[in-house]
């Protein structure tokens, strides 16, 4: 079974990476060889990036300086987390709690855990 595009992508970053192992495996022996090898990384990485989307021109003689600057754009504005409700005060908290009403009873003043009637159901005092 054929995976497509996929597939070549995976085998040619698998070359790469190998191609890339080698490399570094051989110039890790000594400082000289590591520097050196740092520098063209950088080097090839930049002239990996001015390829052009075709993937099939590489202009030698452009540079990364003579490139001009992008245009910088305002952020698209988004919303806020949150819902919108504000915060109630203690004080508020303490008059909504009276206004409470049982679900077992119908009762005001108290709710389903602190039921009376329903307490006496199964603690028989």
């Amino acid at each position: 079974m054929d995976d497509g595009p996929d597939k070549s992508i995976m085998a040619r970053h698998g070359l790469l990476a190998h191609k890339a192992l080698m490399l570094v495996d051989y110039a890790s022996l000594t400082d000289a060889r590591s520097s050196y090898l740092i520098g063209e990384f950088e080097n090839l990485h930049l002239r990996v990036k001015e390829i052009d989307i075709d993937g099939n021109n590489v202009n030698p003689h452009s540079s990364s300086k003579s490139r001009e600057p992008q245009g910088i754009e305002y952020p698209t504005k988004v919303q806020v987390k949150g819902c919108g409700k504000r915060l109630m005060s203690s004080k508020e908290k303490a008059i909504s709690r009276c206004n409470r009403q049982c679900s077992v009873c119908g009762a005001a003043g108290h709710d389903k855990q602190t039921c009376s009637s329903l307490n006496s159901r199964y603690f028989h005092v």
